[in-house]
């Protein structure tokens, strides 16, 4: 069974026009909560991992599936720059967003979602939650566990992504394939065949 986990700005939805490709391939979707109530219990019978973005970064840290391979669709081994991370996101940027999204919410997720090239979930945003994501995306750092995982890591990356750059994904997994398609941040709805397809196979 394919377990799917989506990024900031979206909900389980994000993953209904690929999951409508693949068919009757077995698969189930955690929530990370930004529109409703969260669902994080990881399921059974598990064998694939596809995250999305930060979605990618949380599995990346479960640690009870870091035997299962994994996907990584728009994905970062961590968002932000540091000395020896570069080019990547800036940090103002995170705190810019930071300082607004509690009293400016919906507008902070229809400029990313511009950005990312897709809407996002119709329900009413949790702006606490949204928060606590961008903190996870400032604070997080996976590049050690996913080093260290015994399984393989698949990347899968847009020439037009605004969000995560082709030079940060090529700077950030130098020892990987990455499958390139011509799309943005949000390949799993605008490309859902293609991504089909590179999952199947």
């Amino acid at each position: 069974m394919i377990l799917f986990v989506h990024g900031w700005g979206y909900d389980a939805s994000f993953w209904d026009p690929l999951r409508a490709v693949l068919g009757d391939a077995p698969s189930t979707t955690l929530d990370l909560g930004y529109f409703g109530a969260a669902e994080t219990t990881l399921p059974r019978d598990v064998t694939l991992l596809v995250g999305h973005s930060l979605g990618f970064l949380w599995l990346a840290r479960q640690s009870a599936l870091k035997h299962l391979p994994l996907v990584g669709i728009n994905a970062f081994p961590r968002f932000l720059e540091a000395d020896d991370y570069h080019p990547a996101v800036a940090a103002r940027v995170l705190e810019r967003m930071r300082q607004r999204v509690l009293s400016d919410t919906r507008n902070v997720l229809e400029d990313f979602w511009m950005r990312a090239g897709t809407a996002g979930a119709d329900g009413a945003p949790k702006a606490a939650a949204l928060a606590e994501g961008l903190d996870h995306l400032a604070a997080w750092d996976e590049r050690e566990n996913l080093a260290s995982r015994a399984s393989p890591t698949r990347l899968i990356a847009g020439r037009e992504d605004a969000i995560v750059p082709p030079a940060m994904t090529e700077m950030a997994f130098p020892n990987s394939e990455i499958t390139w398609l011509p799309g943005g941040h949000a390949l799993p709805r605008t490309h859902a065949a293609d991504i089909a397809r590179l999952i199947r196979s």
